[in-house]
């Protein structure tokens, strides 16, 4: 082969790999092209929750003496229809169902129950109800508790001294922490919590104490205006001996175990509401109905249930209704 031969051939391979090259490329861009546009075509993939607590029971409503169904609603929120799942912020597709921990009487629980009752001025041995449950009396002081849970109810029925102004709301919840603090029962949650105090007259305060938010969201118990952990004093917060009444019921709720489940449609908790299945805890007295608010929220029983259920809250003028929150799909 002559060196011109030679030549005519390298520039035609050169000429060769140069097509192949650009058609290389281009084929290569072309399928990236078609891939990102295939891709883009495909529905998206939508997130399926875990279930890992399986079928879940209803959440424990206290009993209602009436029917959902007995009332006609009308919708007059800020906009004058239902927050969409999926879209409106709070509201997404999947829920987390929290895990509530159950306590049990331990070896020393009988000795920390004594120990309670002293806090409280109450020096008498307890009546031994049954295994788990002892009554302390002494004079006006009495005073109720579970061992397994440490949950009580304290009660003083002695006639109240000459009447003294109370400390303002902020008085009267700082000194009812101190007082929990006190006895060694003042939880993290419960810190950070919502608070609401009520006035019964000039010289006697109800005080309520709710749970810290969790996701966002408010703690609702059987009771809408009242919490599990309240008190009635007189005077002021700090001193124990104001304490008419102090009513301690409290499950750790462990945010570190949960479960994911789908969230109902509000549109689907309209219908259980308007059917019956919802429960009406603030009852109206008329027929007619104006829902104003719905949101979402966690159920907290005043039974031990081992489930922190999410609920639908339905809200208007002298009414209140929850609806569970759960799809059942």
């Amino acid at each position: 082969m002559t060196l011109t031969q030679t030549a005519i051939l390298v520039k035609q391979l050169i000429a060769i790999s140069i097509i192949a090259l650009v058609l290389g490329i281009g084929g290569f861009i072309g399928y990236k092209i078609w891939y990102a546009n295939y891709l883009a075509s495909l529905p998206p993939i939508e997130e399926k929750p875990d279930s890992k607590f399986g079928s879940l029971p209803e959440p424990n409503f206290p009993k209602s003496t009436v029917s959902s169904s007995n009332f006609t609603y009308s919708l007059d929120t800020t906009t004058g229809g239902l927050p969409k799942v999926g879209k409106d912020p709070g509201f997404e597709k999947i829920i987390k169902v929290y895990f509530v921990t159950q306590t049990f009487a331990g070896f020393l629980s009988p000795d920390k129950s004594q120990a309670l009752a002293q806090n409280f001025g109450i020096k008498i041995p307890p009546d031994i109800i049954s295994e788990t449950r002892y009554a302390f009396k002494e004079n006006d002081k009495n005073l109720l508790i579970n061992l397994d849970n440490g949950n009580f109810t304290y009660i003083n029925e002695a006639t109240l001294s000459a009447k003294e102004s109370l400390d303002d709301d902020t008085k009267l919840v700082s000194g009812f922490m101190q007082t929990l603090s006190t006895l060694g029962i003042l939880k993290d949650d419960l810190k950070n919590g919502r608070s609401k105090i009520i006035r019964s007259n000039e010289d006697i305060a109800q005080i309520f104490l709710w749970p810290a938010q969790v996701d966002k969201k408010e703690i609702f118990t059987p009771d809408f205006n009242k919490s599990l952990i309240n008190a009635e004093v007189s005077k002021g917060a700090y001193d124990i001996n104001n304490y008419l009444s102090l009513n301690f019921t409290y499950y750790p709720i462990d945010t570190t175990t949960y479960a994911t489940y789908f969230l109902k449609t509000a549109e689907a908790a309209f219908e259980d509401l308007k059917s019956g299945k919802g429960v009406v805890v603030i009852e109206p007295n008329k027929p007619q109905v104006s829902i104003t608010s719905v949101y979402l929220g966690y159920y907290l029983s005043e039974n031990y249930s081992p489930y922190l259920m999410p609920i639908y809250i339905f809200e208007g003028p002298n009414f209140v209704a929850y609806v569970n929150a759960l799809s059942s799909i």
